[in-house]
């Protein structure tokens, strides 16, 4: 769905009532439309600066498992695309440190375990899926910001927002996330005037298709095409300097180390 249109639906939903029908079809949930208040109290509790106090959530994970567990019996089939970009972002953030704390404090990067991402499964929604598999679902709504909502422990991954993302607002939350992670010059974006050189995260080649519309393997050669969309996004003085340089595009390493506070 193109995102003004979803922003303009949500903006007319209410919190108590959660959003109405989004996507043909989509039939009502009251379960969807719950303030994932288990998981808002993980995040007011140990989030810092972007990353997790893993060391206090360890100590006190009940919470966490609360909201696990309530991830586990959803059932997201038939919701509305707000509710699911929701649901599949907050899960997949608390899933993450769920597999973090079963090695914790004797874990320096998620990219040390092998098949953290691909072959470790957590049942949710019903099904035993890794994290590719939730992060899929959530990219499956068509929505690339959701890049900047899901969190992989790692320092060069786009900061927790440090609340849960909620249907009523997840338009804007998505738009914030996006806005701070481009801002951050160390992992989203950063400009070099003098070479004309636009460094960006590693995550706009990796995905790159989600910003085209396009199959990744032609998207990586498409460039100014994810410039396309990243342009619209920026700050009105660098959005009419790289529209007028045309700059090329190089790509920021990866910091994998984890985003422990």
């Amino acid at each position: 769905m193109n995102r003004h249109v979803l922003a303009a639906v949500i903006a007319t939903c209410t919190f108590i009532a959660g959003c109405g029908d989004v996507r043909p079809g989509a039939v009502a949930s009251t379960e969807s439309t719950r303030d994932f208040s288990e998981w808002a109290r993980v995040l007011d509790a140990y989030a810092r600066d972007g990353g997790l106090d893993y060391a206090g959530l360890e100590a006190n994970r009940e919470g966490l498992d609360r909201f696990l567990g309530e991830i586990e019996a959803a059932d997201p089939d038939g919701w509305s695309a707000a509710e699911e970009l929701a649901f599949w972002s907050n899960a997949y953030n608390a899933v993450v440190a769920e597999f973090v704390l079963e090695l914790y404090p004797d874990l320096e990067s998620v990219k040390d375990v092998d098949g953290f991402f691909d072959r470790k499964t957590r049942l949710v929604a019903g099904e035993p899926l890794t994290l590719d598999e939730i992060e899929g679902r959530g990219r499956a709504l068509g929505d690339p910001r959701i890049h900047f909502a899901v969190v992989c422990a790692s320092t060069s991954c786009p900061d927790l927002l440090g609340e849960p993302f909620v249907a009523a607002s997840v338009d804007q939350q998505l738009q914030l996330a996006t806005e701070r992670f481009l801002a951050d010059p160390d992992k989203g974006l950063r400009y070099d005037a003098e070479s004309n050189t636009l460094w960006l995260s590693s995550i706009f080649k990796w995905y790159a298709g989600d910003f085209t519309g396009g199959s990744t393997v032609v998207a990586f050669f498409a460039r100014g095409q994810v410039l396309d969309w990243i342009v619209p996004h920026l700050p009105a003085a660098l959005r009419g300097t790289l529209v007028e340089r045309q700059p090329s595009i190089k790509y920021l390493d990866y910091d994998w180390s984890l985003n422990d506070r």
